[in-house]
């Protein structure tokens, strides 16, 4: 079924609703149609469904209607047959065998392995490492790097500077003020703030109100905990020497005057070994020991391994297919030369080669090799069987055999012969050739002095037309109109300001040309030049792909209808009703 049969299908069908039930309308809501579902599109028979709660989903998360309202075929149709076509599509998948395309397959057993092999790594190698209390005890003390805190302190501060004054909410009354003055005005201010907090009030108000450092001001000056080498010298001298709750006195740096209060300490030494730190060390116990294990088994599994490779295909590389066998892996998988080039390229590259012999050329292959070895001791050890490994390898299969189907839409080596490029060429001259190619405006005045001025004027960025305003003659309302002149052709125009304009480049202003009517002030807006039809080939090949493409998905989807049975039931859809999109 066609395109067009399947809308005039759709459209007869809610006719037919409309007259059996006379003025009643039935309009279906979100909640209707999902808590009471039904079938709207069965395919071959029922094999399969596009349910109602399908397409009003789909709907409601598209950006149709976004103001909301009641919608019918007209507006879902083109949203209905997407679906169909993916259902269609993914009854077709169900038939493919991957095996008929290399490379597809070849991207299915690469995803499959590492979905295998991770699961294989984590179910079989990382469970099975059990720590003690006393053996992560133990471990972490081997790595007290890792696990000690650097002396710390939690601060407080407010800063008045110079620089603070001149730009903050009072600038006004310091704009006048040299550096030197403005300083000495900073530090007055902080002793003014000293003394209140020394008669009780508290640095965090002081700060929240008078800092100019706002970022910690906001937060009533509170800086967090930092370790030596944050901020400079002078500051944390004064940091690290004050006590937990003690306040500095005034004190310059760069950055201004500073009064300072140390809230919290952190002292330096190794981490008690619980919550966070006990946890991280766990991990990387357990990852050193899984990644010593994994080792271990890879080094067995290499040993006792049967690898026989294609020595004629690494010596040449270059140019041979890529279903050409690399290495075979205990006579059960296989290494293509699919990406050998690649994967020797990374190998030499990785270890500063400056070429590959032979036996770097196995090594490059081993790792490939090694990817297998793993993946085949997952599946003898029971590990693809899971339900979990199962239920992913099938969604695996099905998404590339998907793309399988998919193919079958475009046409990727296409390309127009040179008679379809020429017959495009001819029926569509008027994208290529351009009787009209210069979009220009102008100014006329009586004498080129003037002339040179508006062009001075115009070219250090005034606005043409606002020129045209003042200096283009006649009545004021028609000026700005008549200075622009649109697309001009040459004979639409004197031949010298034709050729004027044509010699000055976009966006640029020309001296002034003298017609009969003056002397004239160009400015160039815009050029179309022509194209032959050799210099406009790729425009054409890429225009003429577009349509093919299209045509072809058109067939495709033609043929897809055309080898299943559709089965159309809108007679209960009749309309829905979709909230505004911003209450989807």
């Amino acid at each position: 079924m066609t395109r067009f049969s399947l809308r005039n299908f759709i459209a007869i069908s809610v006719l037919l609703v409309s007259l059996t039930i006379g003025c009643r309308q039935i309009v279906l809501d979100r909640d209707q149609i999902v808590s009471n579902d039904f079938p709207i599109v069965l395919l071959d028979d029922n094999l399969s469904q596009v349910p109602a709660s399908t397409l009003y989903l789909r709907l409601a998360n598209s950006d149709l209607v976004p103001a909301g309202g009641i919608i019918d075929s007209s507006i879902y149709f083109d949203t209905l047959q997407r679906i169909v076509v993916e259902s269609l599509v993914s009854l077709e998948a169900q038939k493919v065998n991957l095996r008929d395309d290399f490379y597809l397959y070849r991207v299915y057993l690469f995803r499959y392995n590492d979905l295998l092999i991770n699961y294989f790594y984590k179910n079989f190698i990382v469970d099975s490492i059990h720590v003690d209390s006393a053996t992560l005890d133990t471990f972490y003390r081997q790595f007290p790097a890792q696990y000690s805190y650097r002396e710390q302190v939690r601060a407080s501060h407010l800063v008045i500077s110079a620089e603070g004054l001149r730009h903050g909410k009072d600038s006004l009354l310091y704009r006048a003020y040299a550096d030197e003055a403005l300083d000495s005005i900073a530090r007055e201010k902080v002793l003014e703030l000293k003394r209140r907090i020394d008669a009780g009030e508290a640095l965090e108000t002081m700060a929240f109100e008078y800092s100019v450092h706002r970022e910690s001001g906001n937060r009533y000056g509170d800086l967090g905990f930092f370790p030596r080498g944050t901020y400079n010298p002078e500051f944390e001298v004064e940091a690290f020497a004050l006590p937990v709750g003690g306040i500095s006195q005034p004190f310059k740096t760069r950055d201004g005057w500073h009064i300072l209060k140390v809230t919290d300490r952190v002292e330096p030494g190794l981490a008690p070994l619980a919550g966070e730190v006990m946890e991280t060390a766990r991990r990387h116990y357990v990852n050193l020991k899984a990644g010593e294990k994994a080792r271990h088994l890879l080094d067995s599994l290499t040993a006792n391994a049967h690898l026989r490779y294609n020595d004629s295909a690494l010596e040449v590389v270059v140019g041979i297919p890529d279903t050409t066998w690399a290495v075979v892996v205990n006579e059960v998988d296989t290494v293509f030369s699919y990406r050998m080039s690649s994967i020797f390229s990374l190998f030499q590259t990785q270890l500063k080669l400056d070429s590959l012999t032979l036996q770097d050329k196995r090594n490059a292959l081993l790792r490939e090799a090694q990817k297998l070895l793993l993946a085949q001791a997952a599946q003898d050890l029971g590990f693809s069987r899971s339900p979990f490994v199962e239920g992913e390898r099938k969604r695996l299969y099905h998404k590339y055999a998907t793309d399988f189907v998919m193919k079958g839409q475009s046409d990727p080596d296409y390309l127009p012969n040179d008679s379809l490029i020429a017959d495009y060429y001819e029926r569509n001259i008027t994208q290529f050739q351009f009787p009209k190619p210069l979009y220009v405006q102008h100014i006329i005045v009586e004498d080129s002095v003037l002339g040179e001025y508006i062009r001075d004027q115009a070219m250090s960025g005034v606005d043409f037309l606002e020129l045209a305003k003042e200096f283009y003659p006649g009545a004021e309302e028609i000026r700005e109109a008549a200075a622009d002149l649109g697309y001009i052709g040459r004979d639409e125009m004197p031949e010298s300001f034709f050729l004027a304009a044509l010699a000055t480049p976009v966006g640029d202003v020309s001296h002034p040309v003298r017609t009969e009517w003056g002397y004239h002030v160009i400015k160039v807006l815009e050029r179309k030049n022509d194209l032959t039809m050799q210099q406009a080939r790729g425009m054409i090949v890429d225009s003429l792909k577009v349509v093919h493409n299209n045509e072809k998905i058109r067939q495709w989807e033609k043929e897809l209808f055309d080898r299943h049975k559709l089965t159309y039931n809108l007679k209960k859809l009749a309309k829905m009703t979709l909230p505004p999109k911003e209450r989807r």
